[in-house]
């Protein structure tokens, strides 16, 4: 099958018979898909350009996997198109695309002619243009589906029609080619190119006075529409002509005259260049973008040095490019390449005498004599030099860094003497000397912990290991079932090539699973690499080894003290943990430091702003060698100490700033510091440094609340608690209580009962020993707050918070007292002042600039607001995604989303309430985020009117719930119940619904009235309304008054209050309300209890109406 875009799209079957492919949409996906031919493209970009020129259906993704099914249908067998969610991917040979062999064919046409074959040339560059029927991707040009490559493919057009006409040059047919260059400078009279090809073609036709003529033209033109002169080398063209150096006259059709282009385009007709490179046996994989950086760096500079760790590529790297280099640029390297291994040598008077080898050159009869007394290495130096010469040479000097030095040395005197000798060279340093240009060599691109096996071949880290993988395994695929673990493999080895064949080499040994599982112990299982590969490239230990060994005292030093950071430091912290300002022999660390960055032991990472201080690291695979010589050297207790001392001091400096206005900042610096305060603490619980990890957990608690690391604190608490056991060290009892209320708040009751309460109890008795209380301490104030919710103490609480709000000495502890107070007013019945403390608490934390507390007060701030003012409740919770984003709580934001979905639900705008509810579910980080995204979810479904999907929803939440611990299951069961009891009662499941709203009845105690009671009275009003509209008011009523405030905005209370005076009477419906106003919550109680029990009783277990 053969499929046909330059033009307009055509398929044709293997007999030639044209194969229909009938509408605009589907004739637009497969143009798409033939442009990357066995690559998946991604859904997003399929959409954008099919549906480029209109609106996008409702249900793109849908839409496009029906026209996929009919291009399969189309197409048939013999071209498979597969498909999943994030993308599709058309099986076809590039060559059966005419885009590709039309590159391929132009590609094929330039080496020819570089190789001194014009007739080839020409041929083949004549049937690349006749693949042509018209503009490039016709289907797609109109709507602007595909632009960028529309246009380079036109300038690609155009590009080898110049090229072609230049090789009719070439072989001395000026007068056919001239009347399609003459069109051409018509056609564009700025272009230099076809220009220079008139100048050239009417020279050779012997108008010299039209040729100057033609180059007036351009030159007016350039200078009076664009001010502008002609290019250097367009002058120098002009310059030949007028010395009548341009061949002139007819020249032999058919063949080649002397040439009419510079010298360096002359040159490119001769024979094909020598390559003298190493032969390789595997493809070449995951290196293109830097082969045309080295081939467009070597054009432009005469030394390039690719730097990078040992088993970063560097060696392949260098043969790939210095190949693909003498191919693509014949008019800079007609001599040919050569490769000149260095590794072997040991001393730097071999280097010219292995140049010697590599060049073919004999040795003379003095270098047999002694190999311990060689010949004077400047005399073979001075033939390597004369042999090179003025010759368009380039060599390859490959791993130069044990002899770093001396090969400088010699390379400087190289290009000095042969001004057209190229070199390219690998090394773990640069070179150093002038006119160097740098290219790092760095890991392969790494692939996301959560990588699927659809994403995971699009980095290059992945493809590398698949490939090496299927040498061991033929039938090796990266598939759902292996994915996570060739991930795993690929971030543990750092993206190293190196590493990576050598772990793919391994599969013959030992199955993925394990391999990925053992890397812990990565020198001793990467070991038998190629037997023919250099000493130091055969294990992953021998090629850490050759770098240690080039290192000095001090160096060595630094290198193995630095593996105590996990994440990098920053020279301060360099400083401090591993000298104090002072190597090993007395030099200054930084300049140690910045030598292993030379030697690219260790990355600088500079911040694009400039603004941000550089952070040093190391790869994996050198730190772990860092740290088993770290261990080796008897040093480890002490640095890993310091490790730790500097950490707990940059966390106990950062901790306040995390309650002020420049916390964005301070929280960017800990986030980077984030791996380091993990590896102290390790360090410290593993060391049984009980002291020390106490305090570390201490000073970095409020970075652990605010960072969205909830989860991680909690456990380190719990086991920081296990190595201390019951008692608090000495002087340490407010860490250690606040370590215990933090565990405790995260407890998971269902294996530790009643732990939650007990903890935080405890936690009280120990700050009260010392003196003071949880409302004085920014962590441990939603301790006191918890405690007061469940009915501990609830009035003495409220006012310790009072107290602190007013008199204590910390404004953003005032604040969160105010905050915090306001809402236990709330809970306790009083939300209209509550509501006051609760603004009055948010304006504080607005006046401090501290964008968490503000976020989380507008969340109660806009609870509040529901009841009066669905509008400005929006307001607050948009302010609030909007800080929750700037902060990066993920977890915050998915709430502020859930509640925006559920305002736009409740007024019927279901479409923003699912996008809303689709950003919350991107966003999930933590169970109970998730739980509140899935009971949103149920809301929108029930007020959308699908009750199945909603019951489902809420059925399947019953494990979640239950697995939950006492003090958050007491805040969130009822509201589940609820919602269970409703959707069941929309479904005419009137006896599960009664029962359901029972339960939720049953846990009103538990809530001691306030808000989250009033919330539970309206959700089972709801339940009851439509078969009992006086209850559901009797309800309405009750609720009002354990809230404080009236209800007059929700749209559920509003729904219910409507169908109450209208099933009533007015009169009738408020005598009901008044009824449960006066009653309170215990009767009410009570009443709900008989109510529910009576149904339950007359009716059948499967009853689905009333009697």
């Amino acid at each position: 099958m053969r499929f046909s875009i330059l033009g307009p799209l055509a398929v044709h079957s293997a007999d030639g018979a044209v194969l229909p492919v009938g509408g605009t949409r589907l004739r637009r996906l497969l143009v798409l898909l033939l442009l990357t031919p066995g690559r998946t493209v991604g859904s997003d970009r399929l959409i954008r350009g099919i549906w480029a020129d209109e609106p996008e259906p409702e249900s793109a993704a849908n839409a496009l996997q029906a026209l996929a099914s009919r291009l399969r249908r189309a197409l048939g067998g013999s071209a498979p198109l597969h498909g999943d969610a994030t993308g599709y991917r058309l099986e076809v040979d590039p060559g059966s695309v005419d885009v590709h062999r039309f590159e391929e064919l132009a590609r094929r046409g330039r080496s020819a002619r570089a190789a001194g074959d014009p007739e080839g040339a020409a041929a083949l560059m004549g049937e690349a243009l006749a693949l042509w029927r018209g503009p490039a991707l016709a289907d797609l040009a109109r709507i602007g589906g595909a632009d960028d490559v529309a246009v380079r493919l036109a300038e690609a057009h155009r590009s080898l029609v110049l090229e072609r006409l230049a090789v009719r040059l070439d072989l001395g047919r000026h007068d056919e080619a001239l009347p399609d260059i003459e069109a051409l400078a018509a056609r564009e009279p700025h272009d230099e190119r076809p220009v220079e090809l008139l100048v050239r073609a009417l020279a050779a036709s012997g108008r010299q006075a039209d040729a100057l003529a033609a180059y007036d033209r351009l030159r007016r033109a350039l200078a009076e529409d664009l001010g502008l002169d002609p290019s250097p080398h367009l002058q120098e063209v002009h310059l030949r002509l007028l010395r009548g150096e341009l061949p002139s006259g007819a020249g032999r059709r058919g063949t080649a005259p002397p040439p009419a282009e510079p010298p360096e385009v002359a040159r490119a007709a001769v024979p094909r260049p020598v390559k003298r490179l190493p032969h390789t046996m595997t493809s070449f994989v995951a290196r293109e973008d830097e082969v045309v950086q080295v081939g467009a760096l070597l054009a432009a500079a005469r030394l390039v040095t690719l730097i990078g760790p040992g088993g970063a590529g560097k060696t392949r790297l260098s043969i790939e490019a210095a190949s693909r280099f003498v191919g693509d640029r014949p008019d800079l390297a007609e001599g040919g390449v050569w490769f000149v291994e260095l590794a072997p040598l040991r001393e730097g008077a071999d280097i010219p005498h292995a140049l010697l080898s590599a060049l073919e050159l004999t040795e003379t009869s003095g270098m047999a004599l002694s190999s311990a007394a060689p010949a004077p290495s400047g005399d073979a130096l001075d033939r390597v030099a004369g042999f090179l010469g003025e010759r368009d040479v380039l060599l390859v000097l490959d791993n130069c860094e044990h002899l770093v030095a001396e090969t400088a040395q010699t390379a400087e005197m190289l290009l000095a003497r042969c001004p057209r000798l190229r070199l390219l060279a690998t090394s773990r340093e640069p070179l150093a000397i002038a006119g160097e240009r740098l290219l790092p060599v760095s890991s392969l691109a790494l692939p996301p912990e959560d990588t699927t096996a659809a994403e995971a071949g699009e980095y290059a880290a992945v493809r590398l290991f698949a490939e090496r993988a299927r040498a061991a395994d033929p039938a090796f695929a990266v598939d759902a079932e292996n994915a996570e673990h060739v991930v795993r493999v690929c971030r543990e080895l750092d993206g190293m090539p190196l590493a990576l064949e050598l772990a793919a080499a391994r599969l013959r040994a030992i199955p993925l699973a394990h391999l990925a599982a053992r890397l812990s112990d990565r020198f001793r299982l990467l070991t038998n690499g190629n037997r023919f590969a250099l000493p130091q490239h055969q294990t992953l230990q021998a090629v850490v080894d050759w770098s240690w060994e080039l290192l000095d005292d001090a160096e060595r030093a630094l290198l193995r003290r630095l593996s105590a950071f996990a994440g990098g430091a920053t020279l301060d912290a360099v400083e401090h943990v591993c000298s104090g300002g002072e190597a090993e022999d007395g030099r200054d660390v930084w300049s140690v430091l910045f030598a292993l960055v030379d030697k690219s032991l260790v990355t600088a990472e500079v911040a694009e702003d400039g603004d941000t201080e550089p952070r040093y690291r190391m790869l994996e695979t050198v730190r772990a060698y860092g740290a088993q010589r770290l261990a080796e050297s008897g040093e480890e207790p002490a640095v890993r100490r310091a490790h730790a001392e500097y950490t707990l001091d940059l966390w106990s400096r950062a901790d306040s700033h995390l309650r002020r206005a420049e916390q964005l900042s301070w929280l960017a610096l800990l986030r980077r510091e984030h791996d380091n305060l993990t590896a102290a603490l390790r360090w410290s619980v593993d060391a049984r440094e009980a002291v020390l990890a106490l305090d570390l957990l201490h000073a970095s608690s409020w970075y652990w609340q605010i960072a969205n690391t909830w989860t991680d604190l909690v456990r380190w608490c719990g086991e920081l608690l296990s190595t201390i056991g019951e008692r608090p060290p000495q002087g340490r009892t407010t860490a250690y209580a606040h370590c215990l209320a933090l565990h405790s708040m995260g407890a998971d009751s269902a294996s530790v009962p009643e732990l939650s309460v007990k903890g935080l109890l405890r936690a009280e008795e120990l700050l009260a020993e010392s003196g003071t209380q949880p409302e004085h301490h920014p962590g441990l104030m939603p301790s006191s707050l918890l405690l007061a919710v469940l009915g501990h103490s609830t009035a003495e609480r409220i006012a310790r918070m009072d107290e602190t709000a007013e008199t204590h000495g910390d404004p953003w502890v005032r604040a969160a007292a105010c905050l915090f107070g306001g809402l236990l007013e709330a809970h306790t019945g009083a939300s209209g002042a509550g509501r006051t403390r609760v603004l009055a608490g948010l304006e504080r934390f607005r006046a401090i600039g501290d964008r968490w507390g503000t976020a989380h007060a507008l969340t109660v701030a806009a609870g509040l607001y529901h009841l009066s003012d669905l509008d400005r409740e929006l307001e607050l919770l948009t302010e609030g995604d909007v800080l929750a984003e700037e902060i990066g709580l993920s977890g915050l934001r998915a709430q502020f989303k859930v509640r925006r979905a559920l305002c736009f639900s409740g007024r019927g705008r279901f479409e923003p309430a699912r996008r809303e509810l689709a950003d919350a579910r991107a966003l999930l980080s933590d169970s109970g985020t998730r739980l509140f995204c899935r009971l949103g979810e149920a809301d929108v479904a029930h007020a959308a009117g699908d009750a199945r999907g909603a019951h489902e929803i809420a059925q399947a939440l019953a494990p979640e719930v239950a697995a939950m611990n006492d003090v958050v299951r007491a805040q969130v069961e009822p509201t589940w119940l609820c919602l269970r009891s409703r959707t069941a009662m929309a479904l005419g499941e009137r006896t599960a619904a009664l029962e359901d709203a029972a339960a939720a009845g049953r846990r009103l105690p538990a809530r001691h009235g306030g808000l989250p009671c009033a919330e539970v009275l309206e959700e089972i009003a709801e339940v009851l309304y439509e078969e009992w509209p006086e209850r559901g008011a009797i309800l309405l009523g009750c609720a009002e008054t354990v809230r404080g405030l009236p209800n007059t905005a929700a749209p559920a209370v509003v729904r219910i209050r409507t169908h109450g005076r209208r099933s009533l009477g007015a009169q009738g419906f408020d005598r009901a309300f008044a009824v449960g106003a006066e009653a309170g919550i215990s009767r009410v109680g009570t009443w709900l209890e008989s109510w529910l029990t009576e149904e339950l009783t007359a009716a059948p277990p499967d009853a689905g109406t009333s009697g």
